[in-house]
């Protein structure tokens, strides 16, 4: 089992693999974010070079003894809601592994989608919310209970 730094060091070529194909990257620990811009009508050529770097990350970790986990890899196509709607559903299709592309992702802990909206972030936020209220009333009528229950030996008159 290799430490952090060990880990890192043995990983650090990777960004070699996503320069090659003119591909931005985030590296944090075992997690990594690729991302490119460009046109809407240069669309297919992004996905084109997202796509072969991602293959060739899988060869490289294959290589390393390392496995891409499929099931953690979300992707996510960004754009204004105008510049979208002008892309074809073919434009919007990109496969990594088994994963295509996602309406939401999680970054950071918040949610985002294809505009760049916090709309599904509040929601998840409100909705955990209104269950945590939800449990803490039934927990003060239970606790008013047991309590009234209690003080009612020690009431003196």
């Amino acid at each position: 089992m290799l430490g952090p730094l060990e880990f890192v060091a043995y990983t650090e070529d990777s960004s070699d693999v996503v320069a090659k194909h003119d591909i931005n990257q985030h590296a944090y620990a075992d997690d990594n974010q690729l991302h490119t811009s460009c046109f809407p009508s240069d669309v297919a050529r992004a996905r084109q070079r997202l796509s072969q770097c991602t293959a060739d990350l899988v060869v490289w970790c294959a290589q390393r003894r390392l496995q891409l986990n499929a099931n953690k890899t979300e992707v996510l196509l960004v754009g204004s809601r105008h510049n979208l709607a002008k892309l074809a559903d073919d434009d919007l299709s990109l496969t990594i592994g088994l994963e295509t592309a996602s309406d939401v992702v999680r970054d950071l802990g918040v949610w985002l989608d294809s505009e760049l909206s916090v709309k599904q972030h509040v929601t998840k936020i409100a909705t955990s919310c209104f269950y945590q209220l939800r449990r803490l009333r039934q927990v003060r009528r239970r606790a008013g209970r047991e309590v009234t229950n209690s003080l009612s030996g020690w009431y003196l008159h």
